[in-house]
């Protein structure tokens, strides 16, 4: 995996970098939701025949997968978004694209907003919270970070394995950081009550959003309103990824190469 040193202390980001040869001065981003990890969340998309096959990023935020998590780290939205800016600066990108999933949507969003290159496209996976999201993020909140990290974090361990269904999610929350989950949580829940689809609708780039062929038309109608091109991605839930990785390379890839 490629390595990148966040501070002076020697904390490092990790992500993998694919596909270098093509378009290797505009990469896509891939931003992976709360408690994930694109390591093991888009191996099988970008791998995809499906796939447009462009240089990717597939990167392990600061306290998630092969990242390191120290104790002391930031990991808010707005902390995690500035990290992933001075990657981008290390890299001398001219101009990237960016995919945000769930969680990661609102960093991909803020990343956007403050990159001093141009943002060809910014794409958003199942962005925002549904309900179960925010229930469960309100739990994690409802304690303080001491309380979650000393208990709260293998209580929704074992609550996610009791309820089933919760594989593909349960690796990679397993060895995230408590700390990072935490305060991800609260920053999540902060950007999800504000007017995030109007910094979408502003955007200066190509707008693309990703849902399940499940989704309600108000919803699909509320992105095309904010100037999204709008891609339905079959016999999928929340996790795209692992649900239909094909179906998800395709709308990825329509998206860059068709724009909003």
């Amino acid at each position: 995996m490629n390595s990148f040193a966040t501070d002076d202390r020697g904390n490092v980001l990790r992500y993998l970098d694919l596909y270098a040869g093509t378009n290797p001065s505009e990469p896509l981003l891939l931003v992976h939701g709360l408690g994930c990890a694109s390591s093991s969340d888009y191996p099988s998309v970008v791998g995809s025949n499906s796939y447009s096959k462009c240089r990717s990023l597939l990167i392990d935020l600061m306290g998630a997968g092969f990242s390191d998590k120290p104790e002391d780290g930031k990991y808010t939205s707005d902390d995690q978004a500035n990290v992933l800016s001075n990657l981008v600066a290390s890299e001398h990108f001219t101009r990237v694209n960016l995919f945000g999933h769930s969680a990661g949507a609102f960093i991909a969003l803020k990343l956007a907003k403050r990159l001093p290159i141009h943002v060809g496209s910014v794409i958003l996976c199942a962005p925002g919270l549904n309900d179960y999201g925010k229930a469960m993020l309100s739990e994690i909140t409802s304690m303080t970070e001491a309380q979650f990290v000393a208990e709260g974090y293998s209580q929704i361990l074992a609550q996610l394995k009791a309820a089933g269904g919760n594989d593909a999610w349960l690796g990679p929350f397993s060895v995230a950081s408590p700390h990072a989950i935490y305060e991800w949580a609260r920053s999540t829940l902060d950007d999800n009550a504000q007017n995030w689809l109007d910094d979408l609708a502003r955007l200066n780039s190509k707008r693309g959003v990703i849902l399940p062929d499940t989704a309600a038309s108000d919803e699909i109608t509320q992105f095309e309103h904010a100037g999204c091109r709008v891609e339905l991605v079959v016999d999928t839930e929340h996790m795209m990824a692992y649900d239909n990785p094909d179906g998800l390379a395709r709308a990825i890839s329509n998206i860059l190469e068709r724009g909003a």
